[in-house]
């Protein structure tokens, strides 16, 4: 077997080796096992985003195909959208998503479809779809159409609660994308938030959230944890 390579600065950059080895008491074996833990908790948060993200799409896309066909006729709200959603939305955003569909689609010589929209979406999209005391389309969605998205939510706790709890998991997110250290960070939190809104959309979901990431042994392994 060949040799393992140290972690160095060479490779992760003089501030991240220092930050290692300063929550290490300068121990570089603990560095090195610390950075590799990084990597991983880094690839199981990306999982369990991944099936949380696919879960929380879904359940919201179902009921704004509903209220969409609805309201104008056609459960494509992503290219068909009813004016009305358009204020909960940003037009902006949507039209470079529909834009990046269409050319994939394009690639694949057919045309676009609401699937095919709804595969660009960002997390950040179903975050900020979700109601805001700042915005009164967003709330009039919810209560028409989003909040049924989550029927095993408790019907005494606010929809702050999921609105909440979905922008922890995008912060994470966020973390992850940008290579940020996990081994300080509130992981066991964040993920009870997805297992939570998973739990909203329905007990199933929450098991097959459950069955499907990896995440919790690995919090568990944190060589930063206090013993």
């Amino acid at each position: 077997m060949p040799p393992i390579e140290p972690v160095s600065s060479r490779f992760v950059g003089e501030p991240r080796l220092l930050r290692l080895l300063a929550d290490t008491d300068g121990d570089l074996l603990l560095s090195q096992e610390l950075f590799a833990w990084n990597v991983r908790a880094s690839g199981a948060a990306m999982e369990a985003i991944h099936v949380f993200e696919l879960i929380l799409r879904n359940a919201i896309d179902r009921e704004l195909r509903t209220w969409n066909e609805g309201m104008d006729g056609t459960p494509e709200w992503l290219l068909h959208p009813h004016p009305y959603l358009l204020r909960a939305l940003n037009p902006s955003e949507l039209s470079k998503t529909v834009s990046r569909a269409r050319r994939i689609a394009a690639e694949h010589g057919r045309p676009v479809n609401h699937d095919d929209v709804l595969a660009q979406m960002s997390l950040g999209a179903w975050r900020y779809i979700l109601p805001s005391k700042a915005n009164k389309s967003k709330q009039k969605l919810w209560k028409v159409a989003i909040k049924n998205a989550f029927p095993a939510w408790p019907g005494n706790w606010p929809a702050e609660s999921i609105v909440t709890r979905v922008a922890n998991v995008h912060g994470l997110r966020n973390r992850v994308a940008h290579l940020e250290p996990l081994h300080r960070y509130d992981l066991r939190r964040v993920r009870r938030d997805m297992r939570s809104v998973c739990h909203a959309v329905g007990p199933d979901a929450a098991r097959f959230f459950v069955q499907t990431e990896r995440l919790l042994p690995i919090i568990e392994s944190n060589p930063a944890s206090p013993i």
